[in-house]
């Protein structure tokens, strides 16, 4: 039973169900329930053929975005140790020359190894 409950416990994402205007609550930095929503918004939701401003307003405004290929960034997940990004997630809408999501991708960067070696070499040095 103990065993039950502790893997239970592994995800700590609680999964719901989109909702346009719980996307973006947080402080701006955070968005604590965007990982619990966006496999129900990848499965609900056509993100392909939206127009610019049909994503802006299903998505709001996005953390970044890529002028050079067009791109509308949404961060999901961002761990981080001190400075350094230990590890993100983020959805990633990309347009066309006529500002239409021709595409997306959640994207993931996992960091752990490489700060880990960047501290030990540190250590090294002290």
């Amino acid at each position: 039973m103990l065993i039950i409950v502790t893997l239970s416990g592994c995800d700590s994402i609680k999964k719901e169900k989109f909702d346009r205007r719980k996307w973006d609550d947080g402080d701006g930095i955070t968005f604590p329930k965007r990982a619990g929503m966006l496999d129900d918004l990848l499965a609900t939701q056509k993100l392909k053929g939206l127009t610019y401003k049909q994503a802006l307003y299903l998505l709001r405004y996005p953390q970044r975005t890529g002028l050079t290929d067009k791109s509308l960034e949404y961060e999901i997940i961002r761990k981080m140790d001190g400075i350094d990004t230990v590890y993100a997630k983020s959805l990633v809408l990309y347009l066309n020359q006529d500002s239409i999501v021709s595409d997306y991708k959640v994207i993931e960067k996992d960091n752990k190894e490489k700060l880990k070696l960047k501290f030990e070499e540190q250590n090294k040095k002290k």
